[in-house]
């Protein structure tokens, strides 16, 4: 208890003053925090040991920072997203498939493992984005609403992907492909029956639902009840929690949650979530081979994006600004990748050759979304439509 503790309290100094310091250089302060957990961690200073109590804030923390976008996200303005959000995640991850199974043919021969290697490539975590926006102040601009909205979407194309090749692989365990998708289809009509009735049944009950201690507890135990319920049903916790958050950015006192869940998250649960994804990584095992596969599944993983957002963008007449905006936002894997990636070495469809690249693209994309996004977002001169 007593080193959790301790480590818990150098994640939390080292994180904000890598924040301070990223801040000075006029990058978003995420990748401070990003880059003082690498610091921390084996790959450096081998200070703090990633531990299941840090792994626990660390959920905690991506579930929070997604429950905060929720609420912070214009509802209005997301649902008329919905068309562009859904063309440009199936762009998003149809061409960095294509382009990471051609590129794992490269150096492996069996062909179930390079097409897992093409769905852990077309994972989007915007947890760093959501960050990122934030501080930029772009949130709910027209690109930071498609790409919330298509993260999301991105999301369950990823898990039915992942059970279609569980299933033909045969490592689908007890659970059919036919059980899995029903799942799948049931949280989404859940979802979209929830986003169009429940905001108007809030508005009729807007007068009794003040700001407090007790709406904040409730507010609490409903997106962790959410994230149960979405890891229930095979979804990500965090599309869970973004929903939540999404539907209680419709109740009266909205700023006043905003304001509290923004001290929790920011303040304590994010830096720690942030911190652990660079405390994660071990290069010990890293040789020239892993080293040149790691560069062309990074490669895939930026281009696949960029290009394949970008283009469904482009095809709803958003200026090529936006969809530079849109490609860029949706490039950090995060999360998403690491827990596909596990799943491959866990059910003995990939190897450790596989995973090690595949941690280290996790780190370098989300190293270089912020970099990306801020460019990006602050470039002077507004290109073309």
């Amino acid at each position: 208890m007593e080193k959790t503790l301790l480590n818990i309290a150098f994640i939390l100094t080292a994180a904000k003053v890598g924040g301070l310091l990223s801040s000075k250089l006029k990058m978003p302060e995420v990748l401070g925090a990003l880059v003082s957990g690498v610091v921390l961690g084996p790959a450096a200073l081998n200070l703090v040991q990633y531990s299941d109590g840090i792994r626990l804030l660390a959920n905690l923390g991506v579930i929070f920072l997604m429950f905060l976008a929720g609420l912070e996200t214009n509802l209005k303005e997301f649902k008329k997203a919905g068309r562009s959000s859904l063309a440009i995640a199936v762009s998003g991850v149809l061409l960095p498939f294509v382009l990471g199974v051609l590129g794992a043919s490269l150096f492996f021969s069996s062909r179930t493992e390079n097409i897992f290697i093409g769905v852990i490539l077309t994972a989007t975590s915007v947890s760093i984005t959501v960050e990122t926006l934030t501080e930029l102040g772009k949130l709910n601009t027209r690109a930071g609403v498609n790409i919330l909205g298509a993260a999301v979407i991105d999301d369950i194309l990823g898990l039915i992907l992942i059970s279609v090749i569980l299933a033909v692989a045969g490592k689908g365990g007890n659970t059919s492909l036919g059980v899995t998708l029903a799942k799948i289809a049931a949280f989404c009509l859940v979802s979209v029956l929830a986003i169009v009735f429940l905001p108007k049944m809030a508005e009729k009950h807007a007068d009794r639902i003040r700001p407090g201690r007790t709406l904040l507890t409730f507010s609490f135990a409903a997106v962790l009840f959410a994230a149960f319920a979405a890891e229930k049903l095979g979804i990500a916790a965090i599309t869970g929690a973004y929903l939540c958050g999404l539907l209680l950015s419709q109740i009266k006192p909205k700023e006043y949650l905003v304001r509290n869940v923004k001290t929790v998250s920011s303040g304590f649960l994010a830096p720690i979530f942030f911190a652990s994804v660079g405390i994660e990584t071990d290069v010990s095992g890293l040789n020239g081979e892993m080293l040149l596969i790691t560069l062309v599944m990074f490669a895939v993983a930026v281009v696949g994006k960029v290009a394949g957002c970008g283009a469904a963008a482009r095809l709803f007449r958003m200026t090529r600004r936006e969809s530079l905006q849109i490609g860029t936002g949706m490039v950090s894997r995060g999360e998403v990748a690491i827990i596909t990636a596990n799943i491959g070495l866990q059910n003995h469809i990939i190897s450790q050759e596989v995973f090690l690249p595949t941690i280290l693209v996790v780190i370098l994309t989300t190293l270089a979304t912020p970099i990306f996004l801020k460019l990006a977002f602050t470039r002077r001169s507004e290109a073309r439509p």
